[in-house]
């Protein structure tokens, strides 16, 4: 049976009806589940915990620079949640177990500081700040820059003090300010009362005052720290003053004393520093507190006063006591008198090099004593007993004396022509003879008798004249020439017939050895640098050398067993088994100079103004008794030599 319209139109309402629930139902199940899936809360925005730190406490400068102890602490902490607490907060350069909220920094430099927090659930977040400090603060030294030192650190002029150091510290800073000051005053707990700090840096202080004065230095940097540094210092300039007084003694009615008389101070006084020391006397000195007058006449006593910082100060008393001795008798007439002489070394009337005047005699008559002298360019009493000539010229030098009786006298004026010497080498030639001091001075000596022995020297050689080495060697040549002339250097060579060698066969070498170091020893003196025997060099470099007027060996090796020879021409050749005359060559020293020729011709030699044996001997020679004993000398070595032959033919 089929339903009526209005039985399906209910029916179908109450299906749609049902739908609609049943959507309704689903829609509630998936907002369950949604809900139940997000934990049943409502969305949060925060995500993680978070966390700021901040400077809590602390000076900063320039540049973000703090010159203080920096305290860092949190600035905020933020949770994910109000209900999920934060349960740890710490603040450190690393991670700390324990709650801390601030953190020191102490140490000079740049430090990293971490904020570490953590909440219920394990969340943790990191924060962190970076902050650079230089706490130290700059320091400074004082020193006294200028001032006279007087006694016990005192000193007795204006005093200049001024900064030894100023440090500011720190690599980073730099000292900004800087000034001296005088201490005004001082609080009981010794806090020093500064003044107004000055615009402009000052760098020295003058201490103008008489008294002890206590300065103080400040150094500031560029982060504001400040330093300070203090010296004390002591200034008296003015002098003691002393009042003298007669303690005791016994006036007559015209005021003078008839008794001994006793002096002592009356006041003395020091406006700075006390007095040190005081004495009393003719004479200055700080140990007698008093001073007895014996002494008829009139006496002048000083008081002598010196304060602590060495100044000194003077008083005076004249006290007259009764005279009664008698005058005593005058002094006999006395005559002072002197001589001069001169010491040097002379040539004929001139006297070469640096030449002394002196007192040879100086005396005076009836009891006198010669009490004063002087010599010199004019008459005075200069206290010198010589006078030394330094340069050419002729000198008139005095003497003068002067007695115990105040007589006087003088002596000269003495008339000296001196001659100084000039440099060698600005005044000789190639050629010219020299008066070489070297070797020994005999004419003559015994001819080597071990044929083939080089270097068969015996002793007699002769520096002017030559050895006989042959029968035929009679001639005697003498001298040295002058071979180059270099700056102020001289080359000498020994032109004359030299001593005798025998060339020794089995070695050239050898006896270019021998003879180099015979040089050395024979012809080197003070006069010479260097001594050696004339080589092929020499011979081929100078043409001067090469005609000398007799002949020679060269002490350059030609082979293995002979040496170059050198002819009376001139003409070089092969050698032989002896080397008759083996020639030296001497550099002078660039300081010898010279006053002129000698008698024969010779250039005189002189080293820091010492002249030469040559020159010596020649003034020497011009004495009669001289040139006599001289002259035996001489036969007594030829009677030598005589002797010294009939035993070598003997043998």
């Amino acid at each position: 049976m089929y339903d009526n319209e209005d039985e399906i139109k209910r029916k179908r309402r109450i299906l749609v009806i049902t739908i609609a629930v049943i959507v309704l139902l689903i829609i509630c199940l998936l907002i369950f589940l949604f809900l139940r899936s997000s934990g049943g809360k409502k969305t949060i925005e925060n995500k993680e915990i978070k966390c700021e730190l901040e400077v809590k406490s602390g000076t900063i400068g320039a540049d973000d620079i703090y010159s203080s102890e920096v305290v860092i602490g949190f600035k905020s902490v933020t949770p994910i949640s109000d209900s999920i607490p934060i349960v740890k907060q710490t603040v450190g350069t690393s991670d700390n177990s324990r709650n801390k909220d601030t953190y020191t920094i102490t140490k000079k430099g740049k430090t990293k500081v971490y904020g570490y927090i953590k909440d219920a659930n394990g969340n943790t977040g990191i924060c962190e700040i970076e902050v650079e400090v230089n706490p130290t603060k700059p320091t400074c030294e004082l020193e006294i820059v200028s001032g006279t030192p007087g006694e016990n650190d005192w000193y007795t002029s204006d005093i200049v003090v001024g900064f030894k150091s100023k440090n500011a510290n720190s690599e980073t800073a730099t000292i900004e300010k800087y000034y001296i000051e005088k201490k005004i005053s001082e609080l009981e707990d010794d806090e020093v009362i500064r003044g107004e700090i000055p615009t402009e840096n000052i760098d020295k202080y003058t201490v103008t005052d008489n008294l002890t004065t206590q300065l103080y230095g400040y150094v500031i940097d560029s982060n504001g720290n400040e330093g300070t540094c203090s010296i004390t210092v002591k200034k008296d300039s003015d002098l003691p003053t002393c009042n003298l007084t007669v303690t005791s003694g016994t006036k007559n009615s015209s005021g003078i004393y008839t008794s001994e008389v006793v002096v002592g101070f009356d006041t003395m006084n020091d406006v700075t520093s006390d007095i040190s020391s005081y004495g009393i006397g003719q004479t200055e000195n700080y140990e007698n507190e008093i001073a007895v007058i014996s002494a008829e006449g009139k006496t002048t006593l000083y008081g002598y006063v010196k304060d602590e910082a060495g100044n000194k100060g003077t008083c005076s008393i004249t006290v007259e006591r009764e005279t009664t001795q008698v005058q005593p008798p005058p002094k006999p007439t006395s005559y002072p008198s002197c001589t001069l002489e001169i010491i040097g070394t002379t040539n004929g009337n001139t006297y070469i090099g640096n030449t002394t005047i002196r007192f040879k005699s100086k005396s005076s008559t009836n009891g006198a004593t010669i009490t004063s002298y002087g010599v010199g360019t004019s008459a005075q009493l200069n206290g010198q007993d010589s006078y030394t000539i330094t340069s050419t010229g002729t000198f008139n030098i005095y003497g003068m004396v002067k007695d115990s009786n105040g007589k006087t006298a003088t002596c000269g004026p003495v008339s000296v022509n001196v001659q100084m010497p000039t440099l060698l080498a600005s005044i000789v030639k190639i050629g010219d003879f020299v008066a070489y001091d070297a070797g020994n001075w005999g004419t003559t000596a015994p001819v080597p008798t071990t044929n083939k022995n080089f270097g068969g020297y015996t002793s007699g050689s002769s520096k002017n004249s030559s050895v006989k080495c042959r029968n035929e060697d009679t001639s005697t040549a003498s001298g040295w020439k002058v071979l180059s002339v270099s700056g102020n250097t001289v080359t000498i060579i020994h032109a004359g017939i030299s001593e005798c060698y025998y060339h020794a066969v089995s070695s050239a070498d050898e006896a270019i050895n021998v003879l180099t170091n015979r040089a050395r020893t024979t012809y080197m003196n003070s006069f010479a640098s260097d001594a050696r025997m004339i080589s092929l060099n020499d011979y081929n470099s100078n043409s001067s050398i090469q005609n000398i007027g007799s002949h020679y060996y060269i002490a350059t090796r030609k082979d293995a067993t002979t040496l170059y020879y050198v002819s009376y021409s001139g003409r070089l050749s092969g050698g032989s088994e002896r080397a008759n005359g083996i020639r030296p060559v001497v550099v002078l020293k660039d300081t010898v100079t010279t006053t002129g020729k000698n008698s024969n011709g010779a250039w005189i030699l002189m080293l820091d103004g010492n002249v030469s044996k040559d020159l010596n001997n020649e003034l020497s020679a011009k004495n009669p008794y001289v040139e006599k004993i001289n002259q035996y000398i001489d036969i007594i070595k030829k009677v030598i030599e005589g002797f010294e032959e009939n035993i070598e033919n003997a043998e």
